[in-house]
């Protein structure tokens, strides 16, 4: 996750983080990071092998639409494996049957769409692109990545519905 205040970027360990401790500036650590809650604490669904420095991930609300698990870069497919995968597919099945959140696994600006009947790698998501997640006629799930200024999604706010279209192949 990025930190402004501490020039961090996506991706990268923060420089006052002591292994196995914490936080070594815990105390006068940034607003952004002392208003942050992490989603091992405060959600439910997360059990205790989700505790972020068993895991070598992060679960981050980073708004009412988008839950997203940030992935230390060294060990980059460790959301696939046990027991981590089985629950990210129950989360993205549980909100796809509800107003549907998504659920995208972060490795730095990598970002890979966890849906209920597949996973989308996205590959890198620039700061100016968002990540447009839907069902498709047939039942299926779909995810892209869209410039935040295309036409085809202006004025598409969560909660809304997105019908994706298939691109037309030239010829």
């Amino acid at each position: 996750m990025e930190i402004s205040e501490l020039k961090k970027s996506a991706g990268t360990w923060c420089p006052h983080v002591v292994k196995g401790r914490g936080c070594a500036i815990y105390a006068e650590r940034p607003s952004s990071c002392a208003s942050f809650g992490c989603g091992y604490l405060h959600w439910p669904m997360a059990g205790d092998h989700w505790f972020p420095f068993k895991s070598k991930m992060v679960i981050v609300a980073e708004d009412a639409a988008r839950m997203a698990i940030h992935v230390d870069p060294n060990t980059p497919h460790v959301w696939k494996s046990e027991p981590y995968y089985s629950d990210l597919k129950r989360w993205s099945w549980h909100a796809a049957q509800h107003q549907f959140q998504q659920i995208v696994v972060a490795i730095g600006r990598r970002m890979v769409a966890v849906l209920p009947d597949k996973d989308v790698d996205l590959g890198r998501v620039a700061e100016d692109e968002v990540v447009l997640t839907g069902q498709l006629a047939d039942g299926s799930y779909s995810a892209m990545k869209f410039n935040a200024n295309d036409p085809a999604i202006k004025g598409l706010r969560y909660g809304q519905e997105y019908k994706f279209k298939a691109p037309r192949l030239p010829g």
